[in-house]
Formats: structure tokens, sequence, C-alpha cells
């Protein structure tokens, strides 16, 4: 039977889900409003409003009706590092994950190759996956999610064109995709140029690896094609490689709960986890 607590709770906006920027401006909020009435009316409804206040935001994750669509906008104007904690090697992270696949490949080309193939069917403009090749995809995915950072690292340095090197690297202080700390996944040509480095994020990392592992089974692809496919299969997707919740295209500019954050800049469109958040295709 759920307490009281439970019921009043609202887990979308709490907990490991809270937005700090949103929970900071209505706490500021707050505090103005007490100060307005104890200095108006009286010390003992300020206080009545600010215990009040205080529990709204404690259970429900904000007070002020409407937060998640102007508390970021003010947000993105404080530090950048002020909601985020500090730790990390130092290396700057990426605004949006990477792919296996270089960043020139011919995306008709690649297409066309997977059309063939067999793993995706094209009906006039519209694409989807095979029903055969969804299942063999999900199926590498649900051996994958399950493996910590070291194995995934080892299965995604297979998958990975030839003479790439993997490292598995602790995010810095700002890394706006990843807010329950996960670590990306840098695949690299081995030198120490950041230009040749493809930062993943542990989402990506699952479901582009098992996209070339059953390509590898399915089809047969070469090596490098299986690579290069990794990310157009991944505007494809349709459950959640963390989850297996929906993934829907959505917006990136929300925060409180959603796959983006305070920056500014934020993508506005993308392919999201709809349970977790978990981005898995920014729209360029």
């Amino acid at each position: 039977m759920r307490s009281l607590y439970d019921h009043l709770r609202n887990p979308d906006h709490t907990g490991e889900r809270r937005c700090w920027p949103c929970t900071s401006v209505n706490a500021v909020l707050l505090l103005l409003a007490c100060a307005g009435v104890a200095r108006r009316r009286s010390r003992a409804l300020a206080a009545a409003l600010g215990v009040g206040g205080a529990a709204a935001i404690t259970l429900r994750g904000y007070l002020v009706p409407y937060t998640p669509r102007f508390a970021p906008g003010l947000a993105s104007r404080l530090p950048t590092n002020l909601f985020h904690a500090d730790g990390g090697d130092g290396r700057e992270t990426p605004d949006s994950s990477g792919s296996l696949g270089d960043d020139d490949d011919p995306g008709e080309a690649v297409l066309a190759a997977l059309v063939d193939a067999g793993a995706v069917v094209a009906d006039g403009e519209r694409v989807s996956l095979d029903d055969d090749f969804r299942e063999s995809w999900r199926a590498e995915i649900r051996d994958l999610r399950e493996r910590d950072d070291d194995g995934l690292a080892g299965a995604l340095r297979a998958a990975a064109p030839e003479g790439r090197v993997v490292e598995v690297v602790t995010p810095s202080a700002n890394a706006p995709l990843e807010p329950d700390g996960d670590r990306w996944f840098v695949v690299s040509d081995g030198s120490d140029d950041p230009a040749n480095e493809k930062w993943l994020t542990r989402p990506v990392a699952v479901a582009e690896t098992a996209a070339v592992r059953a390509l590898a089974d399915d089809t047969d692809l070469p090596a490098t094609r299986r690579a290069q496919a990794a990310g157009p299969l991944r505007t494809l997707i349709e459950r959640c490689p963390v989850c297996d919740g929906p993934v829907v295209e959505t917006t990136a500019v929300e925060c409180c709960g959603g796959p983006g954050g305070t920056r500014p800049d934020a993508p506005d469109e993308v392919l999201a986890c709809d349970d977790c958040g978990a981005r898995l295709y920014t729209f360029q």
C-alpha cells in the first residue's frame, strides 16, 4: 500500500530525475515571495508560505506552474558548471554523441547497401527496418546492455573499423548528455589528435555495437560498411537500448527529466527515450 509521501511525490521530477536548474529557480522565487509577504503582511504567513512551498518543491519538483518552459532560459544565463559536480579527467566532452562511421560517409550509398542486404525496407520515401533484422538487433542490444563498461568497450572495439582504439572516459564537469554520470566511449585512431576521436554515449555505443553485430550475423556486408551503417540505422531505432522504453522524436530544450539540458544552443529535435530520456540521435 502506497504511503502518503509516495502518493504526493512526483517521480518524474524528483530523485535522480530532479532538475536542479528548475529547483533552484523555484527556490529563489519562493524566497522572494516569502520576503514580500513578511514585509507587507506577517512573518507567520510568510513562514507558512515557505513551509508549503518547500514541501511542494521537495515532493513535486517545482512550485511554479510551467517551470520547464521558462527555467531553462533563466538557468542558461548562469555559469555553465553551476549545476554539475566537479570531476572527470578534464577532457572536453562534445555536445552530441558521435558514431562509428566516418563523418563523410556517403549516406545514399549506405542506405542502398542496407536495402540490398535486406536489413532495411524502402517503400517510396519511407524507410523501415526489416522485421527479422529488427529482432536480431534487439537481441544484441539485450546482451550488450547488461555488460559493464569494460565489456561494452571490448565489444565496441571489435565492431569498430580495424585499427581503432577504444577508451572509456569519465565525463568532465559539463557533460550535457549524461546527467546520470555514465561514461563516454572514445573511438580513435590512437593518435593524440582530438579531430580523430569519436565520442559515443553509452546508449549510442550499445545501439551501434549491436547494429554492427546484427549486420555481421544477418548480412554479407563488409566490416567497413557495417560500421558506416551504424549511425544511419540509429535513426530507425524504436526501443531504448538502456531501458527498452519507446523512442520518440522530441525536443532537447526542456530540462525537467528530459533528454536535454539548459544550454541555449541545445539542438531542438532529437530521438530520445520517452521513459528514461536517453538521447539516441540528434538531427542536424
